[in-house]
């Protein structure tokens, strides 16, 4: 034993030594590589800094640029939607209800602060009311001339503007168009002006980081400065607006006051400004310098030492924990037959184990829950269905006897005759479904038992498409129907009941006529309550049908209730193709 135990520990030492030897070796290996790839990393990184640094500003200016559009779409929208609403109604006619849709838009929408339409003269036709000091000047301001001069055009205009509302004297952009509207009943040319807050403007732009001397700046179409937003020095703004005007369009690098940026010059489609975007890429450039040796010192640093104990560790420890962990995930969608087999660490493998016990135990539970459910609907199925032939029984015993007490033995004979046919279909050999043909027969002996007890007082006969007679269903749903008919709808004179069947989709569907008195609405409603269960009543007829329909078809089978006063009343009962062709319950 000892000799053994000796052996068995220097192999354990020459395998140590030969193991460590080659942990050694990719060691070095992976030492050099990394060196390797930093260098050529590093290498290539420097000459493509610039490149990286103009695709992440022509990124941001895009974005930029399209959050700036969809902003003027939406306003624009606006615009449109007044114009039209303006152009269908008259206004001498809807005067309230234009008022209230131009005064709506200021309410809902925070960046706009006023909306009006005048006609060519400047007086104020619709919209928000207006300051005594500006009435005067409306019909020479420019913007209602170059709205008028240049139909169908949106203008936009934010030079020093005043707002023209009474409840306000703040700077604000415009925008204005020739609209028409209707007074009268006559077609007329107006102006609409929108008034808009710099709000939303300001916070578009703050939601981009252009750097510490990024700014943005809109310019009209004479190169006049609209806004400027931003971080920047007056000499930095002076410069920026130079270079734009230089350029006028488009995307480079320049230097403003000794600084690396990215300048992005753009129209703003549907309007005549341009919006100048100046992103601090100086300050980009040395972050990412500063970042990137850092990363090189700690990649230099921390891989080494994070390589060499994950290529001892991983293949032991970290890969069966991997492995586990993802058929815990699998468990955990819902995946029970997920087994896990791993090798390596003692405790890793005894987990797998218990892991595995714990998924048969917990697939083991489901499936009795299962099955449990499964006989408990059985049970109640039956349960449901068996209150109903004791009712049937009853009924029918005392027609027997009544026809007994008057000597109409023929009758009686009759009757007998049709409730062992009755209750030779509602045994059915213990099934709960049969087919639509054996459902008939079992409400035509009913039917016949009833005829001869209500003395011939009312006929019946049955329209049932040829094309359902296979099909199988729950059995005893229509002789209740039947029943209620009965009771509730014969009266003094002679009456129909219609048994009808038909395909109803990829189901089928059974209408129980009566001509008669038929029934209020209220009525009907008490008759839901009482099959719902919302109320209680001694007939259970009705209600038993309606539960076991839930029961089996699930919530799509029901019954609707259907009346003409001093005409007729109908029951209809819906089945859906789902479980239709099935012989018994399933959960």
């Amino acid at each position: 034993m000892g000799c053994h135990r000796e052996n068995t520990v220097k192999r354990f030492k020459a395998n140590f030594s030969i193991g460590q030897n080659i942990l050694f070796a990719i060691i070095g290996i992976v030492l050099v590589i990394l060196i390797v790839t930093g260098s050529i990393f590093y290498t290539s990184f420097s000459f493509r800094t610039d490149d990286l640094i103009e695709a992440q500003s022509r990124e941001i200016n895009s974005q930029i640029v399209y959050n700036f559009e969809n902003y003027i779409n939406s306003i624009i929208e606006t615009a449109s939607y007044i114009q039209y609403i303006s152009s269908l109604y008259d206004v001498e006619d809807s005067y309230e209800f234009l008022q209230d849709k131009y005064l709506v838009n200021t309410e809902i929408k925070k960046d706009v602060a006023a909306v009006f339409l005048f006609n060519t003269e400047g007086k104020k036709i619709l919209g928000n009311e207006l300051s005594s000091s500006t009435r005067s000047s409306i019909k020479t301001s420019s913007w209602f001339m170059n709205a008028l001069n240049e139909d169908l055009i949106y203008h936009f205009q934010a030079k020093g503007e005043k707002s023209l509302s009474a409840d306000s004297n703040e700077e604000v952009i415009i925008i204005s168009r020739a609209a028409e509207y209707y007074e009268n009943g006559q077609e007329k040319l107006g102006v609409i002006r929108i008034e808009l807050n710099s709000q939303a403007i300001i916070e578009l732009a703050e939601k981009t980081n252009l750097g510490s001397s990024g700014h943005i700046l809109f310019l009209d179409d004479d190169d006049e400065l609209i806004y400027a937003l931003g971080s920047y020095t007056p000499n930095q703004l002076k410069m920026s607006m130079e270079t734009a005007i230089d350029n006028h369009y488009g995307s480079f690098s320049t230097r403003i006051d000794s600084k690396a940026m990215y300048m992005n010059i753009t129209p703003l489609s549907r309007t005549r400004w341009r919006i100048v975007i100046v992103h601090d890429v100086d300050e980009t450039a040395q972050a990412k310098k500063r970042m990137l040796i850092i990363l090189i010192l700690i990649f230099l640093g921390s891989i080494i030492i994070a390589v060499t104990v994950s290529v001892i560790i991983s293949r032991r420890i970290s890969h069966p924990i991997y492995h586990l962990r993802e058929k815990m995930a699998s468990v955990e969608q819902g995946d029970f037959h997920a087994k896990v087999h791993v090798s390596g660490q003692k405790e890793v493998v005894q987990l797998s184990h218990t892991f595995n016990s714990m998924i048969d135990r917990i697939r083991y539970l489901m499936d009795s829950v299962v099955n449990e459910q499964r006989e408990k609907r059985k049970t109640e199925l039956r349960a449901l269905q068996n209150q109903i032939n004791p009712h049937f029984l009853y009924n029918t015993l005392d027609s027997i006897i009544w026809l007994a007490e008057h000597d109409r033995s023929e009758d009686v004979i009759t009757t007998v005759s049709a409730l062992a046919r009755f209750f030779r279909i509602s045994i059915s050999g213990g099934e709960s479904f049969i087919t639509v043909n054996d459902e008939i027969s079992h409400v035509s002996n009913y039917l016949t038992i009833q005829k001869i007890r209500y003395q011939k007082k009312f006929e019946y006969l049955f329209e049932i498409d040829p094309e359902i007679y296979e099909d199988k269903v729950m059995k005893l749903i229509l002789q209740p129907l039947v029943e209620n008919a009965i009771n509730y709808g014969i009266g003094d004179e002679q009456e129909t009941i219609t048994i009808r069947g038909y395909r109803f989709g990829e189901g089928v569907a059974f209408e129980v006529e009566n001509t008669g008195y038929g029934i209020t609405h209220e009525q009907i409603s008490h008759i839901y309550e009482i099959m719902h269960g919302t109320i209680k009543a001694s007939s259970v007829g009705l209600r038993n049908v309606y539960l076991r329909l839930k029961l089996y078809y699930g919530a799509t089978a029901d019954i609707l209730i259907s009346s003409e006063l001093d005409a007729s009343t109908t029951f209809k009962i819906i089945i859906p193709s789902e479980l239709l062709q099935k012989q018994e319950v399933r959960p």
